[in-house]
């Protein structure tokens, strides 16, 4: 099991060497809030450990394996922060702190829900596309879906995300259990612009279409 202080460094070079440049043992320390110290002997325990390539005085870059590790570890931060910002309406100041904490301990189940309930397949509709997934998740493959509103009476399908572009109404959606997993089927479409009638597991809810479009849905 990979210590919460390895993913810390990981993630940090991964971050530092995108432009791939080699990171610098004072941007590490500056990054971490260390001492060059003790970054450049821990350095030297990651380079043993095989997660890292390291020469002194010209900086480290990840091996194949540190990269796997160091992309895990980025994705989950952004992915916690988008959930904590948007879902849970958490200032971003605050989301960053909380995502630095539960990168380390959420486990892989809470991530893949938490991925489904946040993102648009592969991508962030506000910021840069996410790091790929190493396990090549269905959500992360981008497989096709619709809007709930576009299916068609009588039309079964089960929820795979919702589009986060509206917190509160995205809040509301998942307080009344429209969240990932479950199936849906849309009863009856009323006329003139009206709301949806749609079963969800056993119950009808009358879905304002402006909501039921924020809804990603596999047939």
């Amino acid at each position: 099991m990979v210590s919460e202080s390895t993913e810390d460094y990981l993630e940090a070079i991964y971050v530092l060497t995108r432009r791939h440049q080699a990171a610098k043992t004072k941007d590490i320390a500056q990054k971490l809030k260390i001492s060059p110290a003790s970054v450049s002997e821990m350095l030297g325990k990651l380079s043993e450990q095989g997660y890292i390539h390291y020469e002194k005085y010209k900086g480290a870059t990840l091996t194949d394996m540190g990269m796997r590790e160091g992309r895990r570890v980025r994705r989950r931060h952004r992915l916690l922060e988008k959930f904590l910002t948007e879902v849970l309406g958490i200032k971003r100041d605050k989301s960053h702190e909380e995502a630095c904490r539960l990168e380390h301990i959420i486990s892989d189940e809470s991530m893949k829900k938490i991925c489904q309930m946040v993102q648009e397949p592969s991508t962030c509709r506000f910021e840069k596309p996410f790091e790929e997934c190493n396990d090549d998740c269905e959500i992360c493959r981008g497989e096709p879906t619709i809007s709930l509103s576009e299916l068609s009476e009588g039309e079964e399908a089960t929820i795979t995300y919702l589009i986060c572009e509206h917190p509160g109404k995205v809040r509301r959606l998942i307080s009344m259990g429209f969240v990932p997993g479950r199936k849906v089927k849309m009863e009856e479409e009323i006329p003139m612009g009206g709301p949806l009638l749609v079963m969800l597991d056993e119950c009808k809810v009358a879905l304002a279409r402006n909501f039921a479009d924020l809804i990603h849905v596999r047939r």
